[in-house]
Parts: C-alpha cells; structure tokens; sequence
C-alpha cells in the first residue's frame, strides 16, 4: 500500500471500488437474464457473493454493498418502489455472514471450503428473509418466503463459485487489515534477506 495513502483511505477507496463493481455486475447480470431468458421465475444476482467478499474484507460496512446491489437490481429490472425499498432494505440481510465469520474467524473461513460455503448460504438466507420481511412491511403475504427462497436459489450457487473461485486469489478473500499486516511482513522478511553487497 501506498506509504502516503492511510489505512482508512484504503478502505474508502475498496469500499467505493466494491460497490462499483456489484452495482456494474448487477446490472449486467440482470439485464442479460431479462433479454436471454424473459418471462422465467427465477433471478440471478452476484449481491450474495459482493456482500460476503466485503464482508471477509471489511466486516459490517459489507451492508452499504448490499443495499446499493439491491437498488442496482431494482433499477436494472424496472422495480416498482415498493420493490427497491424490499431490495435496498431487505439485502441487508446477507449480513447473517457475520456469524460464521465471527464464529469461525475469518481466516478459518477462507481456508475451508465448507465453511465458505456455510457463510455463503447465512448471507443468503439473510437476505431473503430480510427481503420477505421488509416485503410483509410493503404489504406482502407470509407466504411470500417460499417464492423469495426459491427464485433466488440460482444466486446462492452462483455466489458460491464466485467465491469459491475468490479464495484462490491472494488477499481478495481476506481480512484486508490481515492481508496487509502479512505483505508488510513478507516485505520486510524479503529485505532481511538480500545479501549485502561486501564490495
């Protein structure tokens, strides 16, 4: 990291930087499913993954990625406003990956498969009963849970090989202070062992 650029400019910057990216991949996705696949029952939307990944990366303020992909969906698919506040409100949710990464650590987390895929499915299921919840606020039914839980089912497989797929990467799948904690110390490890040029 840059020397003049301070830890929480980092995190301002990636945090923007997360949310650009979900917001583009939102739209794109969405979109795409709409003109290839028009009329079908059920979305796909990469919220599932973002919210983790920045959750792994940055803990709590992962929920400003959730409700800007919320909106980003919403806008993408010609939502009425009762839609977004369900989206943009009810994403939120997907911050139930918190408990196993606070459970487990996040090291462990990104280490073990099972465990990504536990913290992937607690963001999912987060969301989509924060969706319902809000959604019964707006005037829903009960029963709305059921249609919530299944249309959505293909983002929490297509969360699961994003980041699954995010692991293998150095430092995109992890605790960001952590990440840069262990690069200053392969840094200066890698210093302390040029040979000094006795010349």
């Amino acid at each position: 990291m840059n020397r003049n650029l301070t830890f929480a400019k980092y995190r301002l910057i990636d945090l923007f930087l997360l949310a650009v990216i979900t917001v583009i991949s939102e739209t794109v996705v969405c979109r795409a499913a709409t003109s290839w696949f028009p009329g079908q029952p059920y979305t796909v939307s990469v919220v599932i993954a973002m919210t983790v990944l920045t959750a792994m990366r940055w803990g709590f303020p992962a929920a400003a990625v959730a409700a800007v992909g919320g909106i980003a969906f919403c806008a993408a698919s010609g939502a009425s406003a009762s839609q977004f506040a369900v989206y943009a409100i009810g994403n939120i949710g997907a911050l139930a990956a918190m408990m196993p990464l606070s459970l487990w650590g996040k090291e462990a987390v990104r280490r073990d498969v099972f465990k990504t895929l536990v913290t992937v499915t607690a963001a999912y299921l987060g969301a989509e009963c924060g969706r319902w919840l809000v959604s019964l606020c707006c005037g829903g039914q009960p029963a709305d849970i059921i249609r919530f839980l299944t249309t959505d089912a293909l983002s929490l497989v297509f969360g699961a090989v994003i980041l699954l797929i995010a692991r293998k990467s150095d430092g995109l799948f992890e605790d960001q202070k952590t990440y840069l904690f262990r690069l200053q110390k392969e840094k200066e490890a890698k210093k302390d062992d040029t040979p000094y040029d006795t010349e």
